[in-house]
């Protein structure tokens, strides 16, 4: 029988021509990494000629993908849901998806813990992410900078830029308990923004310093913000001395520089990159850094067969296999820099591993109940708290109302 790959549209496969019925598994992916329907589609064709009976369907409804965050993953319905671990809870409360065994793998503890709820653990971590600062290689000034009062104080004193991304409610909660969580620790901080949405002073005075740095019509950008790779590409291309933004986000970079530029050009390569972790903003900080884990659930539904195959598929999907087959590039391929929920597995071709890892590790993640909802709406708050640039039309129209 023919392979046949469904992307969109559900298809009615009865039954193979021997007469055999074809399981359909519905596998609702992470919306937001580069390249998802390759991904899908490499991820499917591979289980399916390993699996002979089993169609995977990718849920791509839209409309449903882009409130992934407001309320999208809570409506969807599927048979397997990558599940961003900070709405785990709000899942599992809801009864949507339930336990479920580990496979015998090497995940990051901090990973394991990211899908722990009630002693139970409800979904296999996947992928594993966070914020990165990115800048030259050698440059040893920024690589010693420990504290953004350092950092800071290097960009200026060359007349030079940091890139970052502080638009979007949900990219604002984000940096919001970052910052938080150095200053009280990661469970008083997620106390502390569940009982009020208004963004506490001295947060809004740190990020406002990091924007000190940010040419004016960058950083608060929302057409920037909606391009997805922009500040990545620009600091590739050399107009700025640093850059921070999540692993795959350089991925968008490196392929700028491999189909744009030459040895000419000023663009930096993947052998010019260095990565470090974000310096702290606060003195002794209370917590090592926010990151953030994507985990596979399944439906409560399921069951029989059906749950067994959900299960095998998901079991396929953090095998050394799988993670290779994703992310090892090809031939003027930028790595998709995506992160392994794994500790040991080495990316051909992808030199940047190693430091990611290293920049990452001890990071820990949000898991109370009804968190995701309070950093978007604070983070819509702290939009309007922080400063308005002048070309943020946006902000200017909704903080003025």
């Amino acid at each position: 029988m023919a392979i046949l790959i469904t992307i969109g549209c559900l298809v009615s496969i009865p039954t193979f021509s021997n007469g055999n019925e074809i399981t359909t598994l519905r596998v609702l992916l992470y919306p937001f990494v580069p390249n998802r329907l390759a991904l899908f589609q490499t991820i499917e064709a591979s289980f399916e000629r390993d699996n002979p009976g089993v169609n995977l369907e990718l849920v791509d409804d839209r409309d449903l993908l882009s409130t992934y965050y407001t309320g999208g993953l809570l409506k969807a319905s599927a048979d397997v849901y990558e599940v961003d671990t900070i709405m785990l809870a709000d899942l599992a409360n809801s009864s949507k998806i339930v336990p479920l065994d580990l496979p015998s793998v090497d995940f990051y503890k901090e990973a394991i813990k990211a899908v722990t709820r009630n002693n139970s653990i409800y979904a296999v971590p996947h992928w594993v992410c966070g914020n990165f600062l990115f800048f030259k290689k050698g440059d040893k000034e920024i690589e010693d900078a420990e504290s953004w009062t350092e950092l800071l104080r290097i960009i200026k004193n060359r007349n030079q830029s940091l890139f970052i991304d502080l638009k979007g409610k949900s990219t604002l909660g984000e940096w919001y308990l970052t910052v938080l969580s150095e200053i009280d620790g990661l469970e008083a901080a997620q106390k502390s923004i569940l009982e009020s949405d208004a963004p506490r002073p001295s947060v809004v005075s740190l990020l406002t310093t990091v924007l000190d740095v940010c040419p004016d019509g960058f950083c608060r950008n929302r057409d920037l913000h909606d391009r997805t790779g922009y500040y990545a590409r620009a600091f590739i291309s050399g107009k700025s001395i640093a850059y921070i933004g999540y692993s795959e986000s350089i991925s968008y970079g490196i392929q700028y520089s491999l189909d744009n530029c030459t040895s000419t050009s000023g663009c930096l390569s993947i052998n010019d990159i260095a990565v470090k972790r974000l310096p702290y903003f606060v003195e002794n900080p209370k917590n090592k850094g926010i990151g953030w884990v994507d985990g596979l659930a399944i439906d409560s539904k399921l069951n029989g067969h059906k749950k067994e195959l959900a299960i095998k598929l998901i079991n396929y999907l953090v095998s050394e296999e799988a993670y290779t087959s994703i992310l090892k590039p090809e031939w003027m391929q930028a790595p998709p820099y995506l992160m392994p929920a794994r500790v040991s597995l080495n990316i051909k071709g992808a030199p940047l591993y190693h430091s990611f890892y290293n920049a990452f590790y001890g990071r820990e993640t949000g898991t109370m109940v009804g968190l995701n909802d309070r950093l978007i709406r604070i983070g819509t708050n702290l939009n309007c708290a922080l400063p308005i640039g002048r070309t943020d039309n946006e902000s200017q129209n909704e903080c003025h109302k």
